[in-house]
C-alpha cells in the first residue's frame, strides 16, 4: 500500500471534504442534532445504538469547532470526518498542479484494509454501547 500522486484523476477527496462541510453547516444551521425523534432505526427498533449513533451530533461538535466533543459521541464518525477533511484539503492543494491523491492498494491489502475498518466499527460500536449514546 501506498500513498502517491494522480494526474488527471476524479479529487474524490475534495468532493467528500466538500459533501461533508454542506453536511456539517446543514447540522448546524438546523439543528439537526437537537431533533426531538431518533431517525436510527436500529435504535428505534431495538432501543440500542448503532455503530454509528451519535454522528450527527459529533459533526455538530465539529461544526462548532470542538473536535474532542466529536470524539466523545463517536470517534469512529469524528476521525472519519477528520480524516476526508484532511483528504480533501490534500486534494485542493493538489489539484494546482493537475493532480490529486491517491492510494495505491494491492487485492492482498485490499482485503486487510476492509477487515481493519470493520474492526474499528466493531470497537467504536462496543464505545457507543458502553457510552450509552
Amino acid at each position: 500500500m501506498r500513498l502517491m500522486t494522480a494526474r488527471g484523476a476524479f479529487p474524490l477527496g475534495a468532493a467528500l471534504a466538500a459533501a461533508g462541510v454542506v453536511a456539517a453547516v446543514a447540522v448546524g444551521l438546523l439543528h439537526l442534532d437537537r431533533l426531538p425523534i431518533t431517525l436510527c432505526l436500529f435504535k428505534q427498533m431495538t432501543g440500542l445504538p448503532c455503530a454509528t449513533c451519535g454522528s450527527t451530533r459529533a459533526f455538530a461538535y465539529l461544526y462548532q469547532l470542538d473536535p474532542a466533543g466529536a470524539f466523545r459521541l463517536n470517534p469512529f464518525a469524528a476521525l472519519g470526518a477528520l480524516g476526508i477533511a484532511l483528504w480533501g484539503l490534500a486534494d485542493l492543494a493538489l489539484l494546482t498542479r493537475g493532480r490529486v491523491l491517491a492510494l495505491d492498494v494491492t487485492p492482498g491489502e485490499s482485503k486487510g484494509l476492509a477487515w481493519g475498518v470493520l474492526l474499528a466499527l466493531a470497537v467504536n460500536w462496543a464505545y457507543v454501547l458502553a457510552a450509552g449514546q
